[in-house]
């Protein structure tokens, strides 16, 4: 059982010359046979957000709020007692993994994804 990941951003809102906001989609879903337990803990996942600028080396990291909601799912299983939703959310500015020096704004969290969830997310930035 593999687990994809598909990320449908929208434009980014500038609400103050401050603070900007990224949304989105996320599409999780099962590629393969689905094996789920009841007892299973939430399935770990992250995204680099697409439409965010690096931040520079040197400078500050601004405060992040991360935030994701259950759009959809679609289970599989009659029966049993399976959770299915995001877990928890965080946002954090991570080192770019083909190299460089500057850090890219990164959704990480855990969902119980079932054969197929879509989350929207929101990631608030605030420069000081």
């Amino acid at each position: 059982m593999a687990f994809q990941l598909e990320v449908l951003p929208a434009p980014p809102l500038q609400l103050t010359p401050e603070c900007l906001v990224h949304t989105g989609i996320v599409r999780l879903f099962v590629t393969g046979m689905l094996v789920q337990g009841s007892g299973a803990p939430p399935e770990q996942f992250g995204f680099f957000v697409p439409t965010a600028t690096p931040l520079l080396p040197a400078a500050q990291e601004p405060r992040l709020l991360a935030e994701a909601y259950l759009m959809t799912g679609i289970a599989t299983s009659v029966s049993g007692n399976f959770p299915f939703g995001v877990a928890h959310v965080e946002g954090s500015y991570l080192s770019d993994p083909r190299g460089g020096a500057d850090r890219w704004l990164y959704v990480s969290g855990a969902a119980y994804i079932g054969r197929e969830i879509r989350i929207g997310y929101r990631v608030t930035v605030q420069s000081n």
